[in-house]
Formats: structure tokens, C-alpha cells, sequence
């Protein structure tokens, strides 16, 4: 009972919770390695007793573990623009401590933090659409628990949520960090590869973010344990989320098993995407032929 009574108090605002608060908190029960005992005020006596602040009190201090970004002239702007809110600011001060590595700090800063502190910020970076349609967001899912809850079961859909978004955070770690120690095995097969079109890799790593970056790389074929076959990919283009540098043949579109087989000759395919950006043969040597004539293709 000692150590319960002595839990780390985090103070947060009442009233409308956001995807930022309930971040914060989730990010310091890592850093501190219990969930901390969550006062949600806006009473300042209280909110200067507590031993961590997030959202609320207008002060940014870290030295002093007080998190906001209300203040006038807010708490400062990543170089890309988008301004810090709480969860960026925890972070920030958190992220490397947490997850161990810088990069991973980073990477989880510009995928997960930087969305929800634009969101929060009102900081608008979804402007160009091709349609009328919009991702739904975190930020998205938060609002609509606000609007569908009852004021008297307000702190604990928060408590809940914060729950949610610890979930979500330790597994943007695991698969970052993973990602990360990926990075230096991928780059090593790419740098002994002679033919550097077509990337070999021995395992089922994490190779977009390295193979992105180098211009050579069309294809790539690694084992998928989950269905115990072989896959090729397409690499995308850097900075794109679905345009390749080159599809998979056209004629293989939507095929598979023994129909797939007849148009590439190879005996052991299985499967091709409809959108031609992978596809699928049962071994190593089967994937090794797709990715050959898929690489012949785009000499025509």
C-alpha cells in the first residue's frame, strides 16, 4: 500500500478530453512504469501540487515537469510548422527514455505525435484531396467519445481511454524499435547486392524505410512466415504511400494458383495483387523467377 499511496500525480484539465492529454499520460505511465494517479482540474492550487502537469496551467516547463501549450504564444513549432501540444511536449521530453532509441523517438514523433498535435493545434496537414473524402483520425475517435458520453461518466471513459492509448503507444514502440534494428540488416544486404534491382532478404524484415531511399531497388522478395511462402514486392516511391517504381506485370493481376502459374510459367505461384504491387509463390525459387520477370518486364 505504501508504494500506491506514493503514485506520481499528474494533473490534467477536466471537462472535453483530447487525444493529446490522454497521449501524455499514457507516455509518462511508461516513463514512470505504473499508471500515475490522474487528477482532472483546472483548479491551480491543486494543478501546482501535482508532481507532473499536461494540458493545462499555460506553462511549459520541463525542468519543472509542466507540459502545456495554451499559453501565450503557445510552446513552440516543430521545423516543419506544427506547433506542440502536450503530447508532443511529453514526448519530446520522454520518447528517447521510453523507447530507448532516438530514431524510434523520432519515427513515432512524425507518424503518431506530430497528427495529433496538428489535430489538436488546429494545424490543417491533410489539405490536398483527390476526392471529399478524409482519413479519420485518433483525434477523430476521441471527439465522438466526447459527444456520445455522459458528463457524470466523463472521468472514467478518460480513464479508459488513456488505457486505449497506452495500448496504442506500446505497440507504435514494439513494431518501431523492431523497424529501427531492422535498418542496419537491410542496409548490409543492400550495400553486398550486386544487382541492386532486386533485394534478397533472408528474413521478414522491415525494408521500406531503407530501400526508399536508395534509387536502384524495383523489387523485393523475402520469406512470410505467417503463410510459409515466399512474397515479392514492388518498392515505392519515396514519400509515397502506393505508387510503385514499378508494377508486377499486367497480365498477373488478380491471379492465382493454377491460373497465375500459366501466365508466368512459374509452377509454384500462387498469388498476384489486383494492384500489381505483390505477389506470391510457395518457395524461394518461385519468388526469385517472379521477381526476374517482373524486372524483364520493365526492360521492354
Amino acid at each position: 500500500m505504501f508504494f500506491l499511496k506514493n503514485k506520481a500525480k499528474v494533473a490534467v484539465h477536466n471537462g472535453n478530453f483530447h487525444a493529446d492529454d490522454l497521449f501524455s499520460i499514457a507516455t509518462l505511465s511508461l516513463y514512470l512504469g505504473y499508471m500515475p494517479k490522474i487528477i482532472r482540474t483546472r483548479d491551480l492550487k491543486i494543478i501546482n501540487e501535482a508532481d507532473y502537469v499536461v494540458d493545462v496551467g499555460e506553462e511549459y516547463n520541463p525542468s519543472k515537469s509542466k507540459f502545456d501549450h495554451h499559453q501565450n504564444g503557445g510552446a513552440g513549432k516543430r521545423e516543419n510548422g506544427i506547433p506542440y501540444a502536450a503530447f508532443g511536449l511529453v514526448w519530446k521530453e520522454f520518447g528517447e527514455r521510453i523507447t530507448g532509441l532516438k530514431l524510434s523517438q523520432e519515427i513515432i514523433d512524425k507518424k503518431l505525435t506530430q497528427v495529433i498535435d496538428a489535430d489538436d493545434n488546429a494545424f490543417d496537414i491533410c489539405k490536398d484531396f483527390t476526392c471529399d473524402a478524409r482519413p479519420y483520425t485518433i483525434s477523430n475517435y476521441v471527439f465522438l467519445k466526447n459527444s456520445v458520453c455522459e458528463e457524470k461518466d466523463r472521468d472514467q471513459v478518460f480513464g479508459k481511454l488513456v488505457i486505449w492509448a497506452l495500448d496504442i503507444l506500446k505497440a507504435e514502440i514494439s513494431i518501431t524499435n523492431r523497424l529501427v534494428n531492422d535498418i542496419d540488416k537491410v542496409e548490409a544486404i543492400y550495400s553486398s547486392t550486386q544487382d541492386k534491382r532486386l533485394i534478397v532478404l533472408d528474413k521478414n524484415y522491415n525494408w521500406d524505410k531503407v530501400l526508399s531511399e536508395h534509387s536502384e531497388p524495383l523489387f523485393v522478395v523475402k520469406p512470410s512466415p505467417d503463410i510459409k511462402a515466399w512474397k515479392v514486392y514492388c518498392v515505392r516511391v519515396k514519400g509515397e504511400a502506393f505508387k510503385c517504381r514499378a508494377d508486377l506485370p499486367t497480365s498477373w493481376g488478380s491471379k492465382k494458383d493454377d491460373e497465375l502459374a500459366k501466365a508466368t510459367g512459374v509452377p509454384d505461384a500462387i498469388y498476384c495483387h489486383h494492384s500489381k504491387y505483390m505477389a506470391i509463390a510457395k518457395s524461394k525459387e518461385g519468388a526469385l523467377k517472379l521477381a526476374e520477370l517482373a524486372i524483364k518486364n520493365t526492360e521492354k
